[in-house]
């Protein structure tokens, strides 16, 4: 195979899609909380809107990503600073960029102290009047976290990449798992009488605007990784990559969001039966916040629960980690450099703000997080993403292919 048809070829493809999708199925995604807050509660569609989300952001990746590969840019920085009518603009993704980071962040510590909790057989983790509790385990994961940032990046990451296709495969088999044991939903409903089914929410309006368009925005977190992963290839491969990552991601996740909700009616009816009543489970705190270990628990395959929990840890503190290290490594330069001389305190320092930062926000919930600051980012992501991507990116792209067109070079 030559050179060009490898800057093309499917494999080179599918190396890049994978990128995006071990930034999307990630610890967030594998909690399934996310997939209930903004598919799963709405019945039905939780099969459909899935694939035409990441269809739409495929198309907004593909938009950039070849605006990006035009112009031989190879990180988001660049491209962003040429996308937009003026340089300096390129702070609008900036502030997307970090907001989506602190929130997943805040997210993973309030996700790994709901596992701890259920392994230690605290009940009360997140529930309203516990916040004492709920601010323990936070902290105990923040601690973990900041040792973790400071000395052990280089084993996240060595060992992200084999935790990533764990949880993957993890995640796949709770899928299976919560189809063929969906007898155990009317089972639990018989055997508690304190359980109302809860209904689903009707209104889908609202459903394909959170579940399409908002869902999407937010995921545009993907788009650094997949600009820096498409330097090798070309146009070709760079389509190619985006029709993979839509297939692959929209297929995981409709897949999720149809089995989380035949189970919502049960779940979302123990959280409205109360604390009281689902607290002697011993899911680690509510119902809803990591739903797919709710759904094993009930199962009761014991060894499915203990390799998913911690898959689930090891994945929480393994993203929190890495996210923290982007943070560090983008803004240690800024940190004072005419005072702090010692780029490893500076780095510290960063550090510490940001996980500081963070840990305010995990008492939001897991639940919270998602809904509120990786929604509202979603909107923003509309304004500075998906708009520019049709009124700059796609007639700029058309520009300079003519241009190179024109000048003999090969598009």
């Amino acid at each position: 195979m030559n050179d060009k048809a490898k800057k093309g070829s499917w494999a080179l493809a599918f190396t890049v899609a994978s990128m995006w999708f071990g930034t999307h199925v990630g610890a967030g995604f594998a909690t399934g909380n996310q997939v209930v807050g903004y598919f799963s509660q709405y019945g039905y569609t939780a099969a459909i809107y899935p694939i035409l989300a990441m269809g739409i952001l495929a198309l907004c990746m593909y938009a950039i990503m070849k605006f990006a590969k035009v112009n031989n840019f190879a990180n988001y920085k660049d491209t962003f600073r040429a996308l937009y009518p003026k340089p300096w603009m390129e702070v609008f993704f900036e502030v997307f960029y970090i907001v989506i980071i602190l929130a997943a962040v805040a997210g993973c510590i309030t996700g790994a102290a709901n596992v701890i909790a259920k392994f230690v057989g605290e009940t009360n983790y997140g529930v309203a009047g516990h916040a004492g509790t709920t601010w323990i385990f936070n902290i105990i994961v923040t601690a973990m976290l900041i040792v973790l940032s400071i000395f052990g990046v280089q084993l996240v990451r060595m060992a992200s990449t084999v935790l990533t296709v764990a949880i993957i495969v993890v995640s796949i088999i709770v899928v299976i798992t919560g189809f063929a044991a969906s007898d155990t939903i009317n089972a639990m409903l018989a055997q508690y009488p304190e359980i109302e089914a809860a209904a689903y929410n009707p209104d889908q309006l609202n459903a394909f605007w959170r579940g399409v368009i908002v869902y999407a925005g937010f995921q545009c977190v993907s788009l650094p990784s997949m600009i820096a992963g498409a330097s090798d290839m070309n146009l070709k491969g760079v389509k190619r990559s985006c029709i993979l990552g839509w297939i692959m991601n929209g297929g995981i996740l409709a897949l999720m969001g149809a089995m989380l909700a035949k189970w919502y009616p049960l779940l979302q009816g123990m959280v409205n039966a109360g604390a009281d009543f689902y607290g002697q489970f011993n899911l680690g705190g509510i119902p809803t916040a990591i739903p797919n270990l709710t759904v094993l628990t009930f199962v009761g395959i014991t060894a499915l629960v203990a390799v998913y929990s911690f898959l689930l840890f090891c994945a929480f503190v393994s993203t929190s980690v890495t996210l923290i290290y982007s943070m560090i490594d983008r803004f240690t330069p800024y940190m004072f450099p005419k005072y702090i001389k010692n780029a490893q305190v500076r780095s510290i320092l960063v550090g510490v703000v940001v996980i500081g930062c963070c840990l305010l926000i995990a008492p939001l919930g897991l639940s919270n997080i998602t809904k509120l600051l990786y929604g509202y980012d979603g909107y923003y992501a509309i304004l500075v993403i998906f708009i520019p991507a049709i009124i700059w990116a796609i007639p700029k792209t058309k520009a300079k292919m003519a241009e190179l067109k024109a000048e003999g070079k090969e598009v």
